[in-house]
């Protein structure tokens, strides 16, 4: 049996055109849409413009990279809350000629296309007036934003349909007798971004010599489920187009539904946000207990004078509570913050998920993988959000780099889990990053460098020059009114960054070890621009 008939309506590189969209209506920087723009997230390309991708530039690519690759790169600060308050008025358009849409992410559109095929006048029709859509309502951003629409049977061929569409700039549709041979000429590359396979498993499909879908959709399903598990059998389901994950057509039922009532209008939407974390953690202990998982809910919410904001949101690899509560938030930012902003407080939110499936086992396990402590201290993060706010709780992840400061960043628990992000372990047993200071970490490494001066012997200041030579071994250390002698001190590791643009970065860094009454300690020191400071110590 095939899958019910979607489409698929695709805004590629999205986080750029509403960056774009920002400046134009005055709510941010202004940026010029044929510069090589690019939005940048966790230190990796999340989107960039058609002249960066002219020059080079990939999304994936770390930022060093895509600088190197493009020196007049022009930055993008990434922003969730401005990429889904953009999107609104593509959704409302469509949702206009389509009531019923599923938004996976903003600048990505699905919907079941047996009624609205109907009501136009077949697929062609249907994809010609979602198009027209879609690019009437961001007809400002018409030199960066690039739409496709594509119709199939199933998600993710419709999903490769809207990808050839952007290509070739006109709507691709399908035949329902040919969804398997348009599937088989795709390289397995395309289930990173589209279905959010892993980068690694996908690499390995490749050097097995499946290169393609064709190639994977000769293998049989249990074939593919020795090597890979439960993943391989919905990996061939999606090579074969037998995908089972299409949007949803039909009245959310109401099981499984969640709602909160305000006793007093809120306007704000941080509040708002808070109570639907309350929510989506109901709905996913309800889930985890009976063995499901969360793919696509109706998130609605009220004002007091009667007016309603309702979306569906669906990710195929479910929908955990922190993701339930970023798009809790996008579709309030969106309109709230809209063109067409509710005129009253809002009264009322409900969050009702329609597809839910059989979540994965996931065993414990005996030598370092996933706890019952695990477990334990995420409930208790989970009540810290609660109490204290989304941004409040916060964790380390490795996200690598030269410098201590730079190789950590602290990431929100909320925010685990929500569009793939996850927190990554330092790699112990990853090579050094290059020009790196050597082991051992400082233990603590300070957000403002203390300034500090060193003099040698004779009380001069200790200089490093051009060749990266110091003047004269340091002797003395002065850290505000205290003095301490050098112990012992390596050096200098001297290292310039960003030499081809304005922020042009060269000094050179130091390990001190300094003398004083509680015994020596160790210091990470910098020397730029003339001037000496503490960047970390050894505890």
């Amino acid at each position: 049996m095939s899958p019910p008939r979607c489409a698929v309506v695709w805004c590629t590189d999205w986080p750029v055109t509403a960056a774009v969209l920002a400046g134009t209506a005055g709510r941010g920087p202004q940026f010029d849409p044929s510069a090589p723009l690019a939005v940048v997230h966790a230190r990796r390309v999340q989107a960039c413009s058609a002249a960066a991708s002219r020059d080079g530039v990939r999304v994936g690519q770390t930022r060093r990279d895509a600088q190197g690759a493009c020196p007049h790169l022009v930055l993008v600060p990434h922003d969730a809350d401005r990429d889904a308050r953009f999107f609104e008025p593509v959704v409302r358009a469509i949702g206009e000629l389509v009531p019923l849409l599923d938004v996976e992410t903003p600048g990505r559109l699905l919907m079941a296309t047996r009624g609205p095929s109907r009501y136009v006048g077949g697929d062609e029709r249907l994809a010609e007036r979602l198009i027209d859509l879609a690019v009437g309502a961001i007809e400002q951003a018409s030199g960066v934003a690039a739409i496709g629409v594509g119709i199939a049977d199933g998600r993710v061929a419709a999903m490769l349909a809207a990808r050839r569409s952007i290509a070739t700039g006109r709507p691709i549709v399908v035949p329902s007798s040919s969804t398997a041979e348009f599937l088989a000429p795709h390289p397995v590359s395309v289930l990173v971004p589209t279905i959010g396979a892993d980068s690694d498993i996908v690499d390995l499909l490749r050097r097995l010599g499946l290169e393609t879908f064709g190639h994977v959709a000769q293998l049989t399903s249990a074939q593919l489920s020795d090597r890979f598990g439960r993943w391989g059998d919905g990996l061939y389901r999606v090579v074969t187009g037998l995908d089972d994950t299409p949007p949803a057509a039909v009245p959310p039922p109401d099981d499984l539904s969640v709602s909160r009532v305000f006793d007093d209008p809120i306007g704000q939407i941080d509040q708002v946000v808070f109570a639907a974390k309350v929510l989506a953690d109901t709905i996913e202990e309800s889930l985890s207990d009976r063995g499901l998982v969360c793919t696509r809910l109706v998130v609605d919410a009220e004002s007091e004078h009667g007016e309603r904001s309702s979306r569906g949101w669906v990710h195929a690899d479910g929908l955990a509570s922190a993701a339930i509560v970023d798009r809790v938030r996008w579709q309030l930012v969106g309109w709230i913050d809209g063109d067409d902003p509710p005129s009253a407080g809002i009264t009322s939110l409900s969050i009702v998920p329609t597809d839910v499936r059989h979540d994965s086992a996931q065993q414990r396990g005996f030598w370092g993988e996933r706890t019952q402590a695990d477990d334990t201290a995420a409930r208790a993060m989970t009540r810290l959000v609660g109490l204290l706010g989304p941004d409040a709780v916060t964790l380390a992840s490795w996200r690598g780099g030269r410098h201590p400061h730079d190789q950590f960043e602290l990431v929100p628990f909320a925010s685990l889990g929500a569009d793939d992000r996850r927190l990554i372990p330092r790699p112990i047993a990853s090579s050094p990053w290059p020009g790196a200071l050597p082991a051992p970490a400082p233990s603590v490494v300070h957000i403002e460098p203390r300034p500090i001066d060193v003099v040698d012997g004779d009380g001069r200041a200790v200089a490093v020059n051009g060749r990266g030579l110091v003047s004269a071994p340091p002797a003395r250390v002065r850290i505000g009114r205290d003095e301490r002698r050098v112990v012992a001190w390596a050096g200098p590791w001297p290292f310039e960054e960003k030499w081809w643009t304005s922020q042009r970065r060269r000094a050179a860094r130091f390990q001190f070890v300094l003398g004083g009454e509680r015994g020596p300690d160790a210091y990470i020191v910098w020397l730029e621009n003339g001037r000496w400071s503490i960047v970390g110590e050894y505890r």
